[in-house]
């Protein structure tokens, strides 16, 4: 059973995300060590409760969930917790040096509005060394949210280091059209994303990470356009397989594939593997090519 009294005592109350993005810019300094061992880092923190008011302008902007609470929302604090604990000193990599590769959402019981949360927080991170690949640098964050004795949901996130001062990367000799999924998957709504799309997602969600704001900001990060928020992606495609099929998801998880420059024209499909659970994916509406996927499992 979680101590909810001790380990409310001993939580130190997460940050907001603004003030977090203006403090990881010192962090470009840090230099990892050249070799060390996996380990791990803890800690844990409290948020407030979500209210009615939140998870309403959560809904509005998907257009509508069947969940009480959508499970995705809850990434919206979980991020706060990885970003806090990449500000802790122990952390050994330059917070704007990571990529979010991947993303497990999982929820246990129901998510009571109202009532607040104890996080406890959880890094994996990996061996560094010489005969170690920089793509196996992923530490890996997993976010527990409790509310009193009930663990309520899981977050698993999987990051990538990227290198300091690396060439930069010749650009991928993609095929302008890719073949659309075979008839196993089944076409379900297109979205078109306008360029303001992310600066909404951002004041909703409090990542205001640059490269999603405008194209004066995403270009000193390499990218000619602003880039929809991944979570946002998979919140879309979250809400529409609820609308689909009338049930709230209890587990899902993510796998980014290509950035999405705005404005875009975006494609969901579906493949059900059974009476619950199924497999979804994203691709551009005109070249098929794919941006995410993922699995879902709908509530019994």
């Amino acid at each position: 059973m979680h101590d909810i009294e001790a380990s409310t005592t001993s939580a130190a109350p997460l940050p907001k995300l603004p003030g977090m993005y203006l403090r990881s810019l010192f962090t470009v300094a840090r230099q990892d060590v050249a070799t060390a061992e996996a380990t791990e880092l803890t800690g844990q923190y409290q948020a407030p409760a979500l209210t009615a008011a939140q998870v309403g302008r959560y809904k509005d902007a998907f257009g509508g969930f069947v969940s009480e609470v959508p499970l995705t929302l809850m990434y919206c604090l979980a991020q706060r917790v990885h970003l806090a604990q990449m500000l802790e000193d122990s952390f050994p990599w330059p917070a704007p040096g990571l990529v979010h590769v991947s993303n497990a959402l999982e929820q246990h019981t129901p998510i009571q509005l109202g009532e607040d949360f104890v996080i406890d927080a959880h890094i994996k991170l990996p061996a560094r060394g010489p005969k170690v690949s920089p793509r196996r640098l992923r530490p890996v964050f997993t976010v527990t949210f409790w509310q009193g004795d009930e663990k309520v949901v899981t977050c698993v996130s999987e990051y990538q280091v990227m290198p300091k001062n690396q060439p930069k990367p010749a650009k991928p000799r993609e095929a302008k059209v890719a073949e659309a999924p075979n008839d196993d998957w089944q076409a379900l709504p297109e979205w078109r994303l306008e360029a303001a799309e992310g600066r909404a997602y951002a004041k909703l969600s409090g990542d205001f990470n640059p490269i999603h704001l405008h194209p004066l900001l995403s270009r000193w990060f390499g990218f000619e356009q602003p880039i929809i928020h991944g979570m946002y992606m998979a919140g879309r495609a979250h809400a529409e397989i609820e609308r689909k099929h009338q049930q709230s998801i209890q587990k899902i998880d993510v796998n980014f594939k290509r950035p999405v420059p705005m404005p875009a024209i975006i494609q969901l499909w579906e493949q059900c593997t059974d009476d619950t659970a199924g497999r979804y994916q994203v691709c551009g509406a005109e070249d098929n090519l794919q941006r995410l996927e993922g699995r879902f499992t709908l509530a019994r």
